[in-house]
This record gives C-alpha cells, sequence and structure tokens, in this order.
C-alpha cells in the first residue's frame, strides 16, 4: 500500500506515526507527504523517515490510499486541484472537520471516499478515530481504514449523521480534557502543590480514571460513588461541581463546538 497525506500538520503526524510505530507492512519508503508549507513535509522525513512529495497531485498520481488532512477551509481549493488525477482506483481518507462525504464525492467523480474524526491522541496510539464510509465504498476499503485507524488506538464506525457531535466530544475532546486538567493543576498549586507535581498528580489520576472506566464495567456513576463517602473530602468537593453550572457549562461547551463543525459543513462556495 502507498500512502500519501495531503497535508503534514500536526493530526497528519500523529497518524504517520502511529502507523509507522505499529509495524504494518507498510514502511515509512511507502508513505509521501506534501503541505503548502514544503518545511513541513522535511522536518517530517527527517523525524520519521517519510518521503517528501514534490507536489499534491505527484503524491495522488504514486499512491493509493490518500488522506486529506488539510484544514476544512482549505479542502476545496485541494480538491479542485485533484480532481484530475483522483481516479476510481483511489481511496480518499478526509479528516477535514464538518466536511461532508457527499461534498467530497462530488468533487471527485468515482473516488471511493471514507470520512474520518480521528484525534491527537493518535501520538500516543491511544487515538479515538470515529469513521463512516461513503457511497461508493467497500467492505474492503472498511477494512483497510480499520487496520490503518487501528493501529493508532481505536476505530469505530458511526452514521454520518452523528459527526458533527462527534467532532465535538471526541474530535476537540482532548483540549477540553486538558483544560479542566490545567485548572485542576492551578488550584492544587494554590493549596501548596508544585506545578510539577501537581501535573503528575493530575496527568496520572486522568489517565488511571479513563483506564479504569474501559477496562471494567463500572458507569462513571459508580466509580463516583465508589470515591465518595459520607462527608468526606471528594463528597465536599462534588458538591461545590453540583452546586455550580459545572454540567451547563460542558453542555454548552459541546453544543459550541457541535455547531461550528455543522458551520464548516455548510460553507462550501
Amino acid at each position: 500500500m502507498n500512502l500519501a497525506f495531503i497535508g503534514a500538520g500536526k493530526m497528519a503526524e500523529a497518524l504517520m506515526a502511529a502507523i509507522i510505530r505499529a509495524e504494518l507492512p507498510i514502511s515509512p519508503f511507502y508513505i509521501q507527504a506534501s503541505d503548502a508549507d514544503p518545511t513541513r513535509p522535511a522536518a517530517l522525513s527527517k523525524k520519521l523517515g517519510i518521503e517528501i512529495a514534490p507536489s499534491n497531485r505527484d503524491a495522488v498520481q504514486w499512491a493509493d490510499t490518500v488522506f486529506l488532512c488539510v484544514k476544512p477551509q482549505q479542502l476545496d481549493e485541494v480538491l479542485r486541484e485533484l480532481v484530475e488525477v483522483v481516479t476510481p482506483e483511489h481511496l480518499i481518507i478526509s479528516i477535514a472537520a464538518g466536511k461532508r462525504l457527499a461534498d467530497i464525492e462530488r468533487r471527485l467523480p468515482g473516488a471511493r471516499v471514507i470520512r474520518v474524526m480521528p484525534n491527537v491522541c493518535c501520538l500516543a496510539a491511544e487515538g479515538m478515530n470515529v469513521f463512516t464510509l461513503g457511497a461508493r465504498a467497500t467492505a474492503e476499503d472498511r477494512d483497510t481504514v480499520q487496520t490503518l485507524l487501528g493501529a493508532c488506538g481505536v476505530a469505530h464506525e458511526l452514521p454520518e449523521t452523528q459527526f458533527d457531535a462527534v467532532t465535538a466530544l471526541s474530535g476537540s475532546g482532548p483540549a477540553f480534557f486538558a483544560r479542566f486538567l490545567l485548572h485542576l493543576v492551578d488550584a492544587a498549586k494554590a493549596e501548596g502543590l508544585s506545578e510539577d507535581d501537581a501535573t503528575v498528580l493530575a496527568t496520572q489520576t486522568m489517565f488511571g480514571t479513563a483506564l479504569l472506566l474501559r477496562n471494567s464495567d463500572l458507569s462513571p456513576e459508580q466509580l463516583i460513588q465508589s470515591v465518595t463517602s459520607a462527608k468526606g473530602t471528594t463528597a465536599e468537593g462534588l458538591a461545590v461541581l453540583d452546586a455550580s453550572d459545572f454540567g451547563a457549562l460542558v453542555k454548552a461547551t459541546i453544543a459550541a463546538a457541535t455547531r461550528r463543525s455543522r458551520e464548516l459543513g455548510q460553507a462550501n462556495p
């Protein structure tokens, strides 16, 4: 399999690094990248050993599987550039937030298209990668994308109608979790911990909580109950959260990100 990455930003780097690290039958020699900023493919070539494509069109003509890793606002221009070189033999995997399958398929007639919402946790091979198949994608294409995304963490198929919420939750979610962690660290510093110690404690606690919920039958509610004792420290802290607009704030955060995903999908010329 020859893989081309159109766009060589942080998300493309995360996917490439995870695929290479997983030791699939895809060596760096079979991965090419192109980008509007030529320094990015050059940096990734030095870091990961991938090949540098002379242009987007050259990358597509060389590859059979193409990741579109450009910003949503740049996708239309890239598709106009590639329409003459994409064929029905190409599997196109788009990670552009908000951009609909039907629109990409209309701009690339005949191409097999899969839409993916990954997240940056692919850098740790623990990404949450949600995908949905286009009208011309095959069962073999599903197997291909599951293998590639599985190397980066978890691959999960959902209908495209749910992708705006997916984008808000798992796509943007790492930033939301990290923001909450920053506030935990700041609060612990105010109580006397050093920033380094508070960061270690908060990060490991977040990681351990996620791992426990993933690997056990505990629901979040059951975990909360297991940690909370009457008149204890956890109960005292939860009382503050429960008396605040914390839940409403989280709902508003996800709603805003979901709304923006919808707007990006509608912003077509």
